[in-house]
């Protein structure tokens, strides 16, 4: 027994409910991403009596008035719900498996007529520590959500959905990080080509101009380099396929295959030995390949696309 009477976690309630194929409150917020609303949990069929053992026993945390998380919630939107918002912008969309600039900041989704918001002085303040290694204290503020009364019941209590978390990043990021974001959605199948480009066309500023989605760009970093390739005037075609090989990110000028290397899906012993064997049959059919970090890329894409284009020249030479 803890000191507030209840069993640990596990307990005769917890377990009871198991039984009987009930989900308890572990179960929906797990099932909702770690945070819901008290609503969400009554709905879910949870009884308020069970919200307030699972606090008392530790499987839940009580975040914000009315607002609860697993103890496992990701401390970003921890600290969005306990300003007074939800994730948005980039913030959402790296968590939907969108690529994202990371700027270090969470970027919280309010709305209009939100008030008393708790400080990142509070945060500080209130909490345990967010993450293992800093705290997630920097925040944008975007006032463009929907207010709590208005969302639809089904919505994410931590996090905006999909398309306006675009939205927002295309009101203000820089233009390479907005066309890297769509493209991403597109690859990662969250919208389609056509759907993608509508909602970019609706959302993007003036100062952004008219931006052309491809539905090719493989991460963020081929976006910055496709980006430049035609600023400089490189032929290049995106996703060519070749016998025995699959894919290649890039054909440059025709001869040459530049493949973008991210450290996440180029980091094993497999992973590494796979793309030499690639690179070995790609050479036997007359097209060598480059293969550039994509943290060069992002660092400098200038720099990257023109270290491909003297690798064109020396092989017409």
């Amino acid at each position: 027994m803890n000191r507030h009477g209840f069993s640990g976690i596990g307990g005769p309630l917890e377990r009871s409910r198991h039984a009987r194929g009930v989900p308890d409150v572990s179960d929906v917020l797990t099932r909702l991403g770690g945070i819901a609303t008290r609503d969400q949990l009554i709905a879910a069929g949870i009884r308020g009596a069970e919200i307030s053992v699972a606090v008392a026993e530790q499987r839940a945390r009580r975040i914000r008035r009315a607002h609860y998380a697993s103890p496992g919630a990701l401390a970003s939107a921890v600290s969005a719900v306990r300003i007074g918002g939800r994730l948005g912008c980039v913030s959402a969309a790296a968590t939907l498996g969108i690529w994202t600039n990371d700027d270090g900041r969470v970027h919280v989704s309010l709305p209009a007529n939100a008030a008393r918001l708790r400080t990142n002085r509070a945060l500080l303040a209130s909490a345990e520590p967010l993450t293992s290694d800093r705290q997630l204290l920097e925040v944008d503020l975007h006032w463009v959500d929907a207010p709590v009364g208005t969302r639809p019941s089904d919505e994410s209590a931590w996090r905006v959905p999909l398309r306006r978390a675009l939205a927002q990043i295309a009101a203000c990021r820089p233009r390479l990080e907005v066309l890297a974001a769509f493209e991403s959605a597109v690859n990662a199948r969250h919208l389609s080509l056509a759907d993608a480009q509508r909602l970019v066309d609706d959302s993007a500023p003036q100062r952004l101009g008219r931006l052309a989605l491809s539905g090719l760009d493989g991460s963020g970093a081929e976006t910055y380099l496709a980006d430049e390739f035609r600023l400089l005037g490189i032929a290049f075609a995106q996703q060519v396929p070749f016998a025995r090989v699959g894919f290649v990110d890039f054909l440059v000028e025709g001869c040459l295959v530049v493949e973008v290397d991210g450290f996440g899906f180029h980091s094993g012993r497999a992973e590494f030995r796979r793309d030499r064997a690639r690179d070995r049959v790609m050479l036997r059919n007359g097209f060598p390949t480059l293969r550039i970090p994509a943290d060069e890329v992002l660092a400098d894409a200038r720099a990257a696309a023109l270290e491909v284009m003297a690798a064109v020249v020396a092989l017409r030479s």
